[in-house]
């Protein structure tokens, strides 16, 4: 935390003493809603142009006002892959040109990381990330991971969201090797002691984009759990030491959010079903995950989100490494350093935010540094937030005193289309309170 609280200090450093403060607009307001004649795209010197144009909610020969011209921008930009995005029209001829100018990002990252386990220090787990961006123009992400420490893993992704352009067809494979430390505490009180897992698993993923906001897609995984230790009780699923695991999934993804990194109206939905086993050495069960997001504008630049998250597992036996967590991915503020599990988790969550700052674009320039590096979409909230969610066995009913529960206020830094800070002061339903650093957005 130390590390990243120091980041954060040099960084607002560099912004003072090396920032070029934008323009904050290079869009000219409509006065009245007009007809797009042409299109010209500007600035992608990578960037293919179908994959801005696909993007767009509108055509040659529709009409656009502010309004439709915002939400596009927005759009764009939450491709991830500009710094800068801007939409205006320009009248060339007596025609009605829209103009997309775009500012390219970097996209070759190493982002360190670290994490714990259980709050403690002796569960340090650390590595780096590589990210390749884009690296044809056609939005294709390489992902390999590295992680050290008290987990040990390897991982590679290759994504391609535009596979076959003209059939909307998108494709992702994934490969990774995992020394998992058990997580569940009953895994952990049958073995008198904890243990770890060595894992292999590989999928791969097809999907086929509707429209702008929908996509249906499927995958196909296996996974090699051996679980280094007696296999009692739901340690795994088959009862023996190790368990094959091939598996098949489908899903519904909609969005239709503005910016996607951090909307402020829109809604989104997945809806991910997923079946592991098959029968081979008796493994058979499902897991069911529903994420329902809404955001909507309130009065002036106040907006509000919510959120209702519901994992479900259930099947012959489903075993601990699948259950439902709530402390770890899934967090509830306020118990920051709570861990529950359960065959089903519910999480629900809502936030009003304010922009102190709503936009800023800055590039710094310094020496043998790309300024597309240094270049970034800054913001500042405040945010006022609420969680509750629980963990329960299947076949057993829901009981609202057995809510965990939290609420607080807090401030997100934008270090836009890269991260985002928070920090927050959380009071769970007991009163008591916490200070929450976290990388990344709430929802």
């Amino acid at each position: 935390m130390r590390t990243i609280l120091l980041f954060a200090f040099l960084f607002l450093i560099n912004l003072i003493g090396f920032s070029q403060t934008l323009p904050d607009s290079l869009t000219t307001r409509l006065l009245e809603p007009v007809k797009i004649d042409s299109i010209e795209i500007r600035g992608n010197k990578t960037t293919e142009d179908f994959i801005i144009l696909r993007e767009l909610t509108f055509g040659v020969g529709d009409t656009v006002d502010n309004e439709k011209l915002h939400f596009n921008k927005e759009r764009i930009f939450s491709l991830t892959l500009f710094n800068r995005v801007e939409l205006f029209v320009e009248n060339k001829e007596a025609k009605n040109v829209l103009v997309v100018d775009v500012t390219e990002s970097w996209y070759l990252y190493p982002i360190p990381f670290w994490y714990t386990q259980n709050n403690s220090i002796k569960k340090l787990t650390y590595g780096i990330d590589f990210l390749l961006k884009n690296f044809r123009g056609r939005n294709e992400t390489l992902h390999a991971t590295v992680g050290l420490g008290y987990d040990k893993y390897f991982t590679m992704k290759y994504e391609n969201p535009a596979l076959l352009y003209d059939e909307d067809i998108g494709f992702s494979v994934y490969a990774g090797y995992t020394n998992f430390n058990n997580r569940n505490e009953t895994a952990e009180r049958l073995n008198k002691g904890n243990f770890s897992y060595r894992v292999i698993h590989g999928s791969i993923g097809v999907w086929k984009r509707i429209n702008q906001f929908n996509l249906i897609g499927g995958s196909l995984s296996f996974n090699y759990w051996d679980a280094k230790t007696k296999p009692i009780g739901a340690i795994t699923a088959s009862g023996k030491l190790i368990d094959h695991l091939p598996g098949a999934g489908v899903y519904h993804f909609y969005d239709s959010r503005d910016l996607k990194l951090y909307s402020q109206d829109g809604f989104y939905s997945l809806v991910n079903f997923l079946h592991r086993g098959f029968g081979v050495d008796n493994i058979s069960y499902n897991i069911l995950e529903v994420d329902l997001r809404g955001y909507q504008a309130l009065v002036g630049e106040l907006s509000s989100k919510l959120r209702l998250f519901h994992k479900r597992t259930f099947g012959r036996e489903v075993p601990f490494y699948d259950y439902a967590y709530l402390g770890y991915s899934e967090k509830i503020r306020g118990h920051n350093n709570d861990f529950v599990e359960g065959h089903n988790s519910i999480l629900t969550s809502a936030e009003l935010s304010y922009p102190i700052l709503d936009e800023w674009n800055v590039s710094i320039k310094l020496p043998l540094i790309p300024q597309s590096l240094t270049s970034a979409r800054i913001g500042i909230h405040i945010n006022v937030f609420a969680d509750a969610g629980t963990v329960f066995e299947n076949g057993q009913s829901l009981i609202l005193k057995k809510f965990y529960s939290g609420y607080g206020v807090g401030i997100t830094l934008l270090l836009l289309p890269y991260n985002a800070f928070r920090l927050e002061y959380a009071f769970n339903e007991l009163g008591k309170g916490e200070i929450v650093f976290a990388t990344g957005f709430s929802f």
